[in-house]
């Protein structure tokens, strides 16, 4: 049997390690269409401040992975189409290769909107492991002083944290009323933006950029508008940075009769390449998994999540069944944290369709958590910040800058993601919410204290 992977992220790795345990001889092929072996997604900022090395950033093991796993790893192979009737996948140039099962774990695009001046120089998305290094260039080369990012969602975020702490100058301009708007509500959005606020980082809420300005090919002003406002503010800017969501690739299964999702009431695609409980597209011979498709979540329900752990969970069961086993998912969960040291942020499941919510303040930490029914939905945390001294070791650090960090929050979000997931068809009892609001938080994923604290 010969397998194609299509993409080299956490799924292809994930669905790699897996389809080995069970096929050891059968022939693997991935394409990708970057000239690196699979690296963390999560750590462009990292590298953007030459803080991580490769071991890290590499995470599988770099090109041994694919000696180990006896995997034929083609760098350089953009995939543009593929047709499930032929079985035949077709790369730029013109090369085609055939397959007997596929993987369809090319990911998402970054989403680079239509604004006028968008094709200057110093505009660029920091996706990809080549845009995180075109931007540290940038700034090693003396040519950024003033960022403004577009776009305050985790990777914005990140970034801007990132960029103040090198000390450059960074507004970040939002749409929504709030930062992280698909991450927490407006109550936690702006507890934890006041930290980053009182750091330096200047944030245009509620604001949307009309164009971008420059002489000589090279962006210098980025020109927002309040919503509502015919006014337009001009934001200087050196370099720019378009943090305005990802879209998955879909357009490999255009013409094919794989079918994506589609919101049946409003009659449009909503997400990605639809797959089933064990991965399987609506051809039984091409699976997807990670940012590319829409899976089926906790409860029950296709969503597109584009989340790093949610791509590693789903590759391995999108590899365990093309090796031949019945593994299903047990569900996608949209658990997401942002990686700033200044202050900490982390979420998972609905917020939305709450009917109740609860909020405790614990030692720095702000923690809600969503009901439905009595049933928990899901969490939203923020730990706010304790203050450190600066590292006068570090060459980009500015002696003006007050450094603050928390590693509570982190801790608290991985707990309350343990307990959602080990006990989301329970009832979240009285003695629930004050083992939370006693900071006892551990006790929730500590399975020797489940029957004193459930009584079970």
């Amino acid at each position: 049997m010969k397998v194609v992977i299509v993409g080299n992220g956490p799924a292809a790795v994930s669905a790699i390690k897996a389809f080995r345990k069970v096929d050891k001889d059968s022939d693997i092929v991935v394409l990708s269409a970057e000239e690196y072996p699979a690296y963390a997604p999560n750590c462009m900022e990292n590298v953007i401040r030459g803080d991580i090395g490769d071991d890290a950033l590499f995470y599988a093991g770099g090109f041994s992975f694919y000696e180990k796993y006896k995997v034929d790893l083609r760098l350089g192979k953009e995939v543009v189409s593929i047709d499930n009737k032929k079985k035949i996948i077709y790369v730029k140039g013109g090369e085609e290769v055939s397959y007997d099962k596929c993987l369809l774990a090319a990911g998402a695009s970054a989403f680079i909107p239509p604004i006028p001046g968008v094709e200057l120089g110093g505009v660029t998305t920091a996706k990809s492991l080549d845009d995180a290094k075109r931007i540290r260039k940038w700034i090693l080369e003396g040519r950024v002083r003033r960022v403004v990012i577009v776009g305050a969602g985790p990777i914005g975020i990140e970034d801007a944290e990132t960029l103040r702490y090198m000390g450059l100058e960074v507004s970040v301009v939002e749409v929504f009323d709030r930062v992280l708007p698909r991450m927490l509500d407006k109550h936690m959005a702006d507890l934890y933006m006041k930290p980053l606020e009182e750091e330096g980082i200047r944030f245009y809420l509620n604001s949307q950029v009309v164009a971008f300005h420059g002489e000589d090919g090279w962006v210098e002003a980025v020109e927002i508008k309040k919503l509502g406002s015919d006014r337009s503010i001009y934001l200087p800017a050196d370099m720019v940075i378009l943090s305005t969501g990802v879209r998955p690739r879909t357009y490999l299964v255009e013409g094919t009769d794989i079918r994506l999702h589609v919101d049946e009431i409003k009659g449009r695609v909503v997400g990605g390449v639809l797959v089933d409980e064990y991965q399987r597209t609506s051809d039984p011979d091409v699976y997807a998994a990670g940012d590319i498709c829409s899976g089926i979540d906790v409860f029950g329900r296709h969503r597109w999540i584009a989340l790093f752990p949610t791509a590693q969970q789903a590759g391995a069961i999108a590899g365990y069944n093309m090796a031949g086993l019945k593994v299903k998912n047990p569900g996608l969960v949209d658990y997401n944290a942002v990686k700033t040291r200044m202050v900490t942020a982390g979420s998972g499941g609905l917020f939305e369709e709450a009917d109740e919510s609860h909020t405790f303040e614990l030692d720095n930490q702000i923690i809600k958590i969503f009901l439905r029914d009595g049933v928990l939905i899901g969490y939203q945390f923020v730990g706010l910040p304790k203050v450190l001294s600066v590292n006068k070791n570090n060459p980009f650090l500015k002696d003006s800058i007050t450094f603050k960090f928390t590693g509570q929050g982190l801790e608290a979000s991985g707990v309350l993601m343990h307990h959602f997931m080990r006990y989301r068809d329970r009832k979240v009892t009285q003695k629930v919410l004050s083992v939370i609001k006693n900071g006892a938080l551990r006790s929730l994923a500590n399975p020797s204290h489940d029957i004193p604290l459930f009584s079970l």
